[in-house]
This record gives C-alpha cells, sequence and structure tokens, in this order.
C-alpha cells in the first residue's frame, strides 16, 4: 500500500499564485489514476503543473517498501519492446536480464545486483544530434553524448502487443487507427554518463541528481558498466485525448551539459519552467529534500500553438520544440513509411508546434501520439 503524500501547494493559474490550500494525492494505483478517472481529470484541469509533481513524486517513491528501484524504473524499456528480430516480446513482467558480460562487470565493482541496470541505448536526439556533456564534467567526459532510455507503462505495452504493433509487419497491415487506453503511459529519460568515477559520481548526488546503475554497448561489441546521473525526464500519459507531456530537469544541467557551437556554452532551458510551473515547482521542492534540485519545466495537453522543450532531450531546436505537437503526427503508411514532421522552412527544416490539419495524414493510418513505435523492426 504506497502511503498519500500531504503536501501545501500554491494552484497556479496564468503564472501567478492564488490562494494557498491543502491537497493530499495517494499514490495508490495512481497509474490507473486513482479509482475515479474523472475525479483525476477535475483535479487535472483544476492545477495541470500540481497533478504533474504529484505523478513525479509518485514515480520517484520505492516501487515496493525496501525496493532498491523507484517505480519508473521498473517500467517496460523499449528496447525489450521492440525486439531486433521483430518476435514478440512475451509479457510486460518478463524482464530480459543484462547481457553476461554486464553482469560481471557489474559484480566485479560491487553494484547491486537486485537492482535494476539500466541499458542506455540511445544518444540521438530527435533531430539526429547529440548533446554533449561539458563544463565540470570530468576530462574524459568532455564531448560525450548525454544518454536516453525510453520507457512504458503496462498498459501501453499490453495494446502494442494486443495490435500486433511491437514489429513493423504489424504496423503495416493495420486497418484503422490506434487508440491506446487513458490509462497508457511512456517515460523518457536523460543520463549524464558517471562511469566508475567516485569522485564525480559524489559531485553529481551533491548536486541532487538521481544515480542509477547502468550501461551501454559500443560500437566493437564491448560494454561499458557503471554510474549514471538522471539529467531530464519526460512524463507523458493520456488522460487527456491529445495525452499529457510533462517535463522535469535537473537544475544544475548547465554546469555539465553544453551548446554544440564551435564555442559551446552552458545549455539552459529557454522554454521554462513557465510562468504557471515557478510556484509549484517551490512548493514542492520545499516539501520533498530528494527531489528539490529537479523542476518541473511546463505541461502540455491542449492542441493549440505552444512550444515546450526539455534542453536535455531536445537541446538544439527548443524554439521550434512541441511535444504534443510533433507527436500528434505519428503516422504511419504502407506506400510511403512513418509521416515525416521536419517541415521546410528557408532553407533548412523546423518542427510543427501546432497540430497539422487532418488532410496532411491522407493515405495513413495514425499512431495515436506514440513515437516510439517507430523503433519496430521487421520480422524476417
Amino acid at each position: 500500500m504506497r502511503r498519500a503524500i500531504s503536501i501545501t501547494v500554491l494552484s497556479a493559474l496564468a503564472g501567478l499564485a492564488q490562494a494557498e490550500n491543502t491537497n493530499t494525492f495517494d499514490c495508490t494505483n495512481f497509474l490507473q489514476f486513482g479509482t475515479n478517472i474523472d475525479q483525476t481529470r477535475a483535479a487535472f484541469n483544476k492545477s495541470p503543473e500540481t497533478m504533474a509533481w504529484n505523478w513525479f513524486v509518485c514515480l520517484n517513491q520505492p516501487v515496493v517498501q525496501g525496493s532498491p528501484d523507484l517505480e519508473w524504473e521498473t517500467m517496460k524499456p523499449s528496447d525489450q519492446v521492440y525486439l531486433p528480430n521483430g518476435a514478440a516480446p512475451g509479457t510486460y513482467d518478463h524482464r530480459v536480464p543484462p547481457p553476461d558480460q554486464v553482469i560481471a562487470q557489474a559484480k566485479a565493482q560491487g553494484m547491486n545486483l537486485t537492482r535494476t541496470i539500466h541499458n542506455l541505448n540511445a544518444t540521438q536526439q530527435v533531430d539526429g544530434l547529440i548533446l554533449q556533456m561539458g563544463g565540470a564534467v570530468p576530462a574524459d567526459q568532455k564531448g560525450q553524448a548525454v544518454r536516453f532510455q525510453l520507457l512504458m507503462g503496462k498498459d501501453t505495452y499490453d495494446y502494442i502487443l494486443q495490435r500486433k504493433v511491437y514489429n513493423m509487419n504489424g504496423q503495416s497491415v493495420l486497418p484503422d487507427n490506434l487508440v491506446f487506453p487513458s490509462t497508457a503511459w511512456e517515460l523518457k529519460s536523460a543520463w549524464l554518463w558517471i562511469g566508475t568515477d567516485t569522485a564525480y559520481k559524489q559531485t553529481l548526488t551533491n548536486d541532487g541528481y538521481y544515480i542509477a546503475q547502468a550501461y551501454y554497448k559500443n560500437d566493437d561489441g564491448s560494454y561499458e558498466v557503471g554510474y549514471a546521473a538522471l539529467s531530464g525526464l519526460h512524463v507523458i500519459n493520456k488522460l487527456t485525448p491529445s495525452w499529457v507531456w510533462t517535463t522535469f530537469e535537473n537544475i544544475n544541467n548547465r554546469k555539465y551539459t553544453v551548446t554544440n557551437a564551435p564555442s559551446s556554452k552552458p545549455m539552459t532551458n529557454t522554454t521554462g519552467p513557465t510562468p504557471a510551473a515557478q510556484p509549484v515547482n517551490t512548493q514542492f521542492q520545499t516539501t520533498y529534500p530528494a527531489l528539490s534540485k529537479y523542476e518541473l519545466i511546463g505541461v502540455e495537453y491542449q492542441p493549440i500553438n505552444q512550444v515546450l522543450a526539455n534542453s536535455q532531450l531536445e537541446s538544439a531546436f527548443q524554439s521550434t520544440s512541441s511535444c504534443l505537437a510533433c507527436h500528434s503526427t505519428a503516422a504511419y503508411s504502407r506506400d510511403d513509411g512513418y509521416f515525416n514532421f521536419a517541415l521546410t522552412h528557408t532553407g533548412g527544416i523546423t518542427y510543427p508546434t501546432a497540430p497539422l490539419p487532418e488532410s496532411d495524414f491522407a493515405g495513413y493510418k495514425k499512431l495515436d501520439f506514440v513515437w516510439s513505435l517507430k523503433r519496430a523492426q521487421w520480422q524476417r
């Protein structure tokens, strides 16, 4: 049984702090939106930023009392959904253990083998570029990429299995648009690689980063095993028809990540925290010291023209980043492949900040905002 979290928050309207009130949020069954989804929607509509923080707090509690893993760490990683051979991935609760080489290194390093070891298997952002580490990172990490991992909740996973769209074979014969259940969740995490540098690990711990066990595969087939620090987290669910898009960052990211310009500068977020998020950040950061170095950048849920980005996940195109608008283009055509949401603009490309007209998707099957399906492979 999860404990209820009692917090005092300031409701935010148009970015201004209004009357102070007491809000009690129960983490029990929160991934199903408790016992009454309509009550959750009503509370969300009253203050989306407060609900975003409630979810963030619940996700960062131990999955069960005494567990070394947080709630979100036990979600299904995408590499165990979209398999290289396009095969059916099995049940949600089945977890593929890390490779033997990873386990051997982890054991030699004295890691907790009952705790999750995250596979940080991605470095490219949507625009195909990487975000570089720099600034106060150790010399051997300068210029190295921030790493990413995508995870999904049980109802997201089960729907993918039900519709058989975990491979390209299933997507190519879709008879209609996908419609995920309202209790679907996805998370995308960004990580600063630490490796085995204990001094650097302590520095990041002191700066309020959550430290996890992790690994990734090198181009030559060998594995790097060590620790990583959570620098950003997208948290999305389908409480509303256009999904709810929330994003969090560590406030110290500018010290450890830099722009890709020839003369690099500290990486900052140009889209937030939004005025509505700022007072709610203050309240939750005060109430939850362990999460006090993370801040909500903002919330998207209305299909309107808007910009919201995570500096760790959309670093180079923040001014044209809208999670909702880009994901609303998730679609597949048997003849033309995946919909191309990159728009030509003054000799270059940009990305939509408002949903495109439905006429643009003639001949496509809509994937209900879930671009992770693009990771599917053909079953041969």
